[in-house]
């Protein structure tokens, strides 16, 4: 029994080995024509020629087909060699020239190409040409908006964005370009807590605000798509105002009170600027200047390079005396005289008597008599000059030391 079942497998190899044989013969020796073409599928489709459109002003808006599918025929030898081989169809695009208007959808022939050898021929494709659209070519140039999103750490702000350019051109058919209306960079941060230059994305964006994806639009950009955006700190402080004090004997930063109004103003800028400013001084006020008030309006003059966020340009400055004990008369004085005459000069005293304010303690002010008062006007700046002149003046009152003549004298005289 065992025999005949070795004969059977005997037997089954041999018939195996006369049909390859058969077959090998049938193919190889024979070579007979394939029965079915043999089917080649995803063949790309290249397209040439789009940037010589764009010399006519022309851009290629829409393609129906990227790849189509080829069948072969031939003898079984040959057709073998296919799978091994290239495979690719080409368009040129710039046949659409050939119309009398080039605009529109066109279906274009394509070459196919491949290695022919021996038998091979293509039997059938699966599209006989390709429809492209094409369409007026339009360029725009959009300004470009730097925005900051995020937050900065405390007692900072964030300056104007500067970019590395304000605009940005693209270009694309007539349709899509005319939906565009601006262009952003936006650049995202948050606690900011030092100057950053970051490479940005240029966004564009319809007359809504609303973001035109490029790729989906088929809008390119002429120049870069990005930009170097950087982002600067402020520091941002109060400053305190203050004003400067000139005292008198009986006047000083004890017995008066100072009001500024507003007391500090809010600032923003360069923190090597404000990290170092913790006042802004208006100005100076002379206590002899007033009797017991005083009130007068200062320019706030800020460092450059800072900004006053506080919208305060003036500062209001009231000073009273406090001190109850300080009393003011009004006394007429005859001692009216000169000093620093020019050499040669002739002075003349136009004035015969002058009213003449002083302040002081009320146990001191009553004894200062009008002898006790003098007014001299300084002719320095006079020296060599003829003619009717005012001349500014100083009040002195001796013997009283702590004794304050109040407010601003001039003298008249006559120089000859």
């Amino acid at each position: 029994m065992s025999g005949q079942k070795g004969k059977k497998i005997l037997y089954i190899i041999f018939s195996i080995a006369i049909s390859i044989a058969l077959w090998t013969y049938v193919v190889y020796v024979g070579n007979p024509m394939l029965e079915e073409p043999m089917e080649v599928d995803n063949v790309p489709i290249e397209f040439t020629g789009e940037e010589l459109l764009r010399d006519y002003d022309l851009i290629v808006s829409d393609i129906d087909a990227r790849e189509l599918t080829v069948y072969f025929g031939g003898r079984i030898r040959d057709i073998s060699k296919v799978g091994d081989m290239e495979v690719r169809a080409t368009v040129d695009l710039t046949d659409v020239l050939k119309y009398s208007e080039p605009t529109g959808t066109h279906a274009l022939e394509y070459d196919l190409i491949y290695e022919n050898t021996g038998t091979i021929t293509v039997d059938r494709v699966s599209i006989p040409t390709v429809g492209v659209t094409v369409e007026r070519l339009a360029t725009k140039t959009l300004q470009v908006k730097g925005i900051f999103e995020g937050s900065v750490a405390e007692n900072y702000m964030a300056a104007t964005p500067i970019l590395s350019r304000d605009s940005v051109t693209v270009e694309g058919t007539e349709a899509a370009i005319a939906k565009l209306d601006s262009a952003r960079a936006t650049l995202r941060w948050d606690n900011l807590a030092k100057s950053v230059t970051e490479e940005v994305p240029i966004q564009l964006l319809d007359v809504d605000g609303g973001v035109i994806d490029p790729t989906e639009a088929g809008i390119t950009f002429v120049t870069a798509d990005s930009v170097h955006f950087t982002q600067n700190l402020l520091m941002v402080k109060d400053v305190a105002l203050e004003i400067d004090i000139v005292e008198t004997q009986t006047v000083t930063d004890k017995n008066i009170s100072i009001d500024i109004s507003p007391a500090t103003i809010r600032l923003s800028g360069d923190p090597e600027v404000l990290e170092g400013l913790n006042v802004i001084n208006l100005g100076t006020v002379d206590l002899r200047s007033f009797t017991t008030a005083y009130a007068e309006d200062y320019q706030i003059r800020i460092p450059n390079d800072t900004d006053n966020l506080s919208g305060y340009t003036t500062a209001r400055v009231n000073i009273t005396i406090q001190d109850p004990a300080i009393e003011i008369r009004l006394l007429d004085t005859v001692n009216i005289g000169y000093r620093n005459a020019g050499a040669g000069d002739t002075v003349e005293v136009l004035n015969e008597s002058m009213p003449v304010i002083i302040r002081g303690y009320d146990d001191i002010i009553g004894q200062v008599m009008p002898e006790n008062i003098r007014v001299v006007a300084d002719l320095a700046d006079y020296q060599g000059r003829k003619g009717n002149f005012e001349v500014p003046a100083r009040v002195y009152v001796d013997s009283f030391p702590t004794v304050d003549p109040v407010g601003e004298y001039k003298v008249n005289v006559f120089i000859s």
